[in-house]
């Protein structure tokens, strides 16, 4: 997906995508890098404070994920998330932790030819929010340190962060890794999901007329502008667009917005997870069926049956890409099926 009037596109690859069937399939090889300003290989890992590949067939993918910039000139920045967070945690504990991560950062990214690093933590607690703050600090030093050294250019930092409010508040010195970041990647999606008794949009743009209490700021809107708020510079911010719907289980007639769920929705036929399509499911499933705007919120869902699906089109990215742009935020990071 290409937005043409965006100042910068990061993309994010899954590179799990290599390993699913038939139509599902989609190789480091299958990227055209000329459609984005930045792309982001995920995901690596952490073993023993030290930044490795997440398998062994990983590192084939890197040389030819870093071969695209032979025919563009787009960065290649590569992503870890830690699915054991004790392990990312313990790795943020000390100082002495993160000099030995840090230093296996770059060992890897330069012979491999990547050009940074994206931060993927989801997410620190409040016992983390100073360590997070520090890793940021002495990663973006060493990266300043090593380029002048070595007189190339700098390695790029950039962390996908929460955008929700009370994890925001939980886990983010906000100004202070503003500092030290290039990028700050805001998750604006999962806001809502099959986890729930009711349906709901997982990526509105704006507040829902049924939403209450603290899920009033569970928006696109109002995530960006309170990064902004808290003190991110708007240049830095980027807006997560995600490539897949969230779908549930209807437990009534109702299909609504709001309508009573059983649980998450089926199995996308690709990914074979319950409650979660890639876009080329979601497609899939919307041959036939109508959609429907969610009026206040300005994005759409589909029902058949009793499967209920909240998703992105081209005309709801479009919406946000010009509200944002009001909003100065002009700059995106799309997430494939993560």
């Amino acid at each position: 997906m290409y937005i043409a009037s965006t100042s910068r596109l990061m993309c994010y690859y899954n590179s799990k995508a290599a390993d699913r069937p038939a139509m599902g399939k989609f190789s480091v090889s299958d990227i055209d890098p000329d459609k984005c300003t930045h792309l982001i290989f995920a995901f690596s890992d952490i073993i023993e404070n030290e930044l490795v590949p997440t398998t062994v067939n990983d590192v084939q993918q890197y040389f030819v994920f870093n071969a695209l910039k032979q025919s563009a000139n787009t960065p290649l920045c590569l992503s870890f998330y830690i699915f054991m967070l004790t392990r990312f945690r313990t790795m943020a504990g000390s100082q002495e932790n993160r000099e030995l991560f840090i230093k296996s950062v770059i060992k890897l990214l330069r012979p491999l030819k990547f050009d940074g690093l994206n931060l993927d933590w989801r997410y620190p607690t409040e016992e983390d929010k100073q360590r997070f703050t520090e890793l940021c600090k002495e990663l973006k030093t060493a990266f300043v340190d090593e380029g002048t050294s070595s007189n190339q250019k700098r390695l790029i930092l950039a962390a996908s962060v929460s955008a929700e409010r009370s994890t925001i508040d939980a886990s983010y010195e906000v100004e202070e890794i503003a500092m030290h970041l290039d990028f700050i990647n805001v998750l604006t999606f999962d806001f809502h999901g099959p986890w729930e008794s009711v349906t709901a949009h997982h990526s509105p743009l704006f507040q829902g007329s049924q939403d209450t209490g603290d899920s009033i700021y569970s928006n696109t809107a109002s995530a960006l502008e309170y990064w902004r708020d808290q003190g991110a510079p708007e240049e830095k911010l980027n807006m997560g667009i995600s490539a897949y719907g969230r779908a549930f289980s209807l437990s009534s007639n109702s299909s609504a917005v709001g309508a009573p769920a059983s649980g998450p929705g089926e199995e996308g036929c690709y990914t074979g997870e319950e409650g979660f399509w890639a876009s080329y499911e979601t497609c899939l499933y919307l041959d036939g069926v109508q959609t429907h705007l969610i009026s206040d919120q300005k994005v759409p869902y589909a029902t058949t049956e009793n499967q209920w699906v909240g998703f992105d089109d081209t005309t709801s990215i479009s919406t946000k890409v010009i509200i944002t742009e009001v909003q100065n935020v002009v700059t995106f990071t799309f997430f494939t099926d993560c």
